[in-house]
């Protein structure tokens, strides 16, 4: 006589759903279907199920505890309160996770499931779903950047902490949709026949959360630093488990992007002028030892930093109408001094006409002190194409000297130093993807045409 849940009974794991809609659709869903279903869903099915027919408060319990680790009362109450589709992911990744590393009681003695399911009086096993389950065990939980996907087939994955660990391709149909391009995911990778795969859990970070979930994660490792291994990689899965989970309850962190060189939040300011000199424009501008460019390239104003990094303070181009040209900052600061330089260099060769900023309320705020006059109609109804020379100069300026700054992304290298390694190449190329992925997509919504990020692949010397 079995005491397992029937489908419609209340889940065991206390959730006040009904097992086939919680901790029953988790195992069914726990995996990618494929060739290797039996192996796989097959064994940590048997295990789940095992599980709770003897030991199905102690399931419930270790459950609820993964679930609570981490959260406020009220966040964990609005993640029972969760619709099913989201509650199901969820379950998807705390049951596995309770396969691979949790611990329940038996007997009043703490017990590592892994262990406890492959020792002896454990369930019956096939080869292959042992093994699989002591993958699981062995396996750590860790962040990596989705450097690549084709869709239906396969993703490639760079650890997000190790620069020098190799990518990885892992193949993986169903769960490889292109919209992981460039996201951050915590995952198990497994190993099969002499290729990677995922485990099947999965614990994707939106753009947002990714840079706290870094910071937590190198924090740790600095803690840790000198501990055993196996210490820190359960820190590590603790972590971007908790950190996942928080994405659905907790506030959405907003980022503050710095400028590398002066140290305060990045604003995109471009102001606009009207040339009325052609002539003394160029001259002025040639006549300066920080200035470098011409009309057709556009010229920039340079400062040399701290670093051994040359960096643009001020991006000037010509526009498409004959008598425009615009000035670009990157902050607030560069912006106004900026402006004053630009203006007593130039005199009254141009005609200032008005600032645009990237941040609504600071061009809110800006309307109201600069004073400096409002922009013409035209300068405001883009047609597609207009609008794609916009954006195609706004690139050119904000990329024209990513190849030599020092990226985050890239663990402060710069792109032309990361390529000199497979791993910083892959990365590097995951990145211009990304880049790429995303002028896609912007194009679609402002039904203009796609802009091609090839000039930064052809600065670098490298081919996709």
């Amino acid at each position: 006589m079995t005491c397992k849940p029937g489908r419609n009974d209340p889940c065991p794991c206390g959730s006040g759903k009904k097992y086939k809609h919680c901790c029953g659709s988790a195992a069914d869903e726990a995996v990618t279907p494929g060739p290797a279903r039996g192996s796989r869903s097959g064994g940590v099915q048997r295990a789940i199920d095992w599980l709770i027919n003897r030991h199905r408060k102690a399931v419930t319990i270790a459950i609820d505890d993964l679930l609570g680790d981490g959260l406020t009362p009220e966040e964990y109450a609005a993640l029972q309160a969760l619709d099913r589709e989201t509650w199901s992911a969820i379950q998807v990744n705390l049951t596995e996770w309770l396969l691979a590393e949790g611990e329940i009681l038996v007997q009043g003695q703490l017990r590592r499931v892994a262990e406890y399911l492959l020792g002896q009086g454990g369930p019956l096993f096939t080869v292959e779903q042992r093994h699989w389950i002591a993958q699981l065990a062995a396996r750590p939980l860790r962040l990596y950047q989705v450097t690549d996907v084709v869709p239906g087939q396969q993703l490639t994955l760079c650890d997000v902490f190790d620069s020098e660990a190799s990518p990885l391709v892992v193949r993986e149909r169903s769960g490889s949709p292109a919209t992981l391009l460039g996201t951050q995911i915590g995952v198990r990778v497994m190993e099969r026949d002499g290729h990677y795969l995922l485990s099947g859990a999965v614990y994707p970070f939106s753009a947002l959360m990714a840079p706290r979930v870094r910071q937590a994660l190198r924090e740790a490792s600095d803690h840790c630093a000198g501990s055993p291994v196996e210490e820190l990689a359960h820190v590590i899965s603790a972590i971007i488990r908790q950190q996942w989970l928080a994405q659905f309850v907790a506030p959405t962190p907003m980022p503050t992007l710095i400028d590398q060189h002066s140290g305060e939040s990045m604003l995109l300011v471009t102001d606009h002028y009207r040339v009325r000199d052609w002539s003394a424009l160029t001259q002025a501008l040639a006549a300066q030892s920080d200035v470098d460019g011409n009309r057709d390239a556009g010229w920039n104003r340079l400062i040399d930093c701290e670093d051994g990094q040359t960096r643009s303070v001020a991006t000037i181009n010509s526009e498409k109408a004959p008598d425009r040209i615009s000035v670009f900052y990157k902050t607030q600061r560069y912006a106004d001094d900026g402006r004053q330089w630009f203006e007593s260099l130039v005199g009254d060769a141009v005609k200032f006409l008005s600032r645009s900023l990237s941040d609504p309320v600071s061009l809110m705020r800006q309307g109201a002190t600069t004073g400096g006059g409002q922009r013409d109609d035209s300068d405001v109804d883009w047609s597609p194409e207009d609008l794609s020379d916009l954006v195609a100069g706004a690139i050119r300026r904000a990329y024209a000297h990513w190849a030599d700054e020092p990226i985050p992304a890239l663990n402060g290298q710069t792109p032309r130093q990361a390529i000199q390694t497979p791993a910083g190449l892959e990365r590097v190329k995951g990145l211009l993807r990304t880049y790429q992925a995303s002028e896609k997509q912007s194009a679609l919504k402002q039904k203009r045409p796609e802009l091609s990020y090839e000039f930064l692949w052809q600065e670098l010397g490298i081919s996709p």
